[in-house]
Order: structure tokens, then C-alpha cells, then sequence
């Protein structure tokens, strides 16, 4: 489970990296996929996928000390 544990930390990496850039800019529409969407609920967006990889990552971390005791 190591490759999950790591994929995990990638994709919170991935979003951390997409998401401060856009607290610097002057944009009030950002394009999300096929549609505009508030620059809020980008970062909403975004802050989700990475809280969720993180807890991801962590439940995995968690299992595997708990698997090497």
C-alpha cells in the first residue's frame, strides 16, 4: 500500500501547487473544465481534493504503523 500512500501525497502536492497561484491573481472567473465558475468555489474546489488527499494519506500512514506493530 506504499503506492497509495504516496499517490496521495502527489495529489496534495499537485492541488497545494494549483491552488496558491490563484490567490494571487486578479481573476473573479476561472475556468474549471468546460465551465467558468467563481474564483471561490475554484478554491473551494481545490481546497477539498487536497484536504481529502491529505486525510487519505494520513489514514494510510495510520494503517501502516498499525500493520508494523
Amino acid at each position: 500500500m506504499k503506492f497509495l500512500k504516496i499517490l496521495y501525497l502527489v495529489l496534495a502536492a499537485a492541488m497545494l501547487v494549483d491552488l496558491v497561484p490563484s490567490f494571487n491573481t486578479s481573476q473573479e472567473v476561472f475556468r474549471v473544465f468546460f465551465w467558468e465558475t467563481n474564483i471561490w468555489w475554484y478554491r473551494i474546489y481545490k481546497l477539498s481534493f487536497l484536504l481529502v488527499s491529505v486525510a487519505a494519506f494520513w489514514d494510510q500512514q495510520k494503517r501502516g504503523k498499525l500493520n508494523d506493530q
